[in-house]
């Protein structure tokens, strides 16, 4: 995976030059910069007039050690539907296990599900807690862990919709200019549903999103392939004969979630770079979307294909 060398990249370490303005001076500036990005990307009645939209590309993700690839497909439908589809496997792996990760938000509720498919004899299965997704259960409610998955996902949704559309759902306040030797670029922040800092890079120049920078808790990944295994690392040595090791048992399972639960993953910081801008049906849009962590390569999504306003069936949000 490439390493992110634009303009945004640089802006990510450079100095934040902070303004000392009223408040109405700074509601002002804020106005101006989303009034400029919205022409930019191709006017405020066409943003306005896109109501549902479809990405779709393949993808490579670094998890815990791992590369996984595949292809993502996400579906918005504004002003709070979003569901996303990922097919993917271990980099590199002919034969491997197929995971197969589908979530949902629908307003007030939401759903996800995920599918192994093949494996190694059949005998080894993925379980992943990635960005904003511990691994559930413990003594929540239904109702207060589908509040919780929602509220995860709406972030996911808002997240995105800040990188494309300059969008966050919530009012976007001033947090001064970025400073790189590359360029410069309006910060704009706002706060997200889980308290914390959501902040928008917009270049001076172009007017276009250049980055989208959060917290999130960093990916983890089990392999179920025998008994003793934990999050990351490689898979365990095949059993007598070359078979796989045996799956761990429902109750082992259950251990190593309930570790997983006691220490959560911590804290990292992740940036969305956005770059590749074309125009599909009047909206400009980018065809790249490379992610960091700790200013680490993480992840690169190539869209190649957009479609503006598709028809998307009532029941498509629902899960099957």
């Amino acid at each position: 995976m490439r390493r992110v060398t634009s303009v945004a990249a640089a802006m990510l370490v450079a100095s934040a030059i902070q303004f000392s303005t009223s408040p109405l001076v700074a509601q002002d500036r804020v106005a101006g910069i989303i009034s400029a990005t919205r022409k930019a990307l191709g006017g405020e009645d066409k943003i306005a007039g896109l109501k549902t939209l479809t990405a779709e590309g393949p993808f490579r993700r670094s998890m815990g050690g791992r590369d996984m690839e595949g292809t993502v497909t996400v579906t918005l439908g504004r002003p709070d539907k979003m569901h996303r589809l990922e097919e993917m496997q271990m980099g590199g792996m002919v034969g491997g296990p197929v995971i197969e990760r589908t979530m949902a938000v629908n307003g007030a509720t939401s759903w996800e599900d995920t599918q192994n498919r093949g494996g190694m004899g059949g005998g080894m299965r993925i379980m992943m807690a990635g960005p904003g997704q511990g691994p559930g259960g413990g003594t929540l409610t239904p109702e207060q862990i589908n509040e919780a998955r929602t509220r995860r996902m709406r972030v996911q949704m808002y997240r995105l919709t800040a990188a494309l559309f300059a969008d966050a759902g919530t009012q976007w306040v001033d947090a001064g200019v970025a400073e790189s030797p590359d360029g410069k670029a309006d910060i704009l922040e706002t706060k997200e549903e889980t308290g914390r800092t959501l902040r928008l890079f917009i270049d001076q120049t172009t007017k276009l999103p250049v980055m989208v920078q959060y917290q999130d808790p960093k990916p983890m990944v089990m392999i179920n392939n025998g008994p003793g295994r934990g999050p990351g690392g490689p898979p365990p040595p095949p059993g007598p004969g070359g078979a796989p090791r045996p799956q761990m048992s429902p109750e082992e399972l259950e251990k190593m979630r309930e570790e997983m639960r006691r220490n959560p993953p911590p804290l990292g910081t992740y940036a969305l770079y956005l770059s590749d801008f074309k125009k599909v049906d009047g909206i400009l849009l980018p065809h790249k979307i490379e992610t960091s962590l700790d200013g680490e390569p993480h992840e690169e999504w190539t869209i190649e294909k957009f479609k503006v306003n598709p028809s998307i069936k009532a029941d498509f949000w629902d899960k099957k």
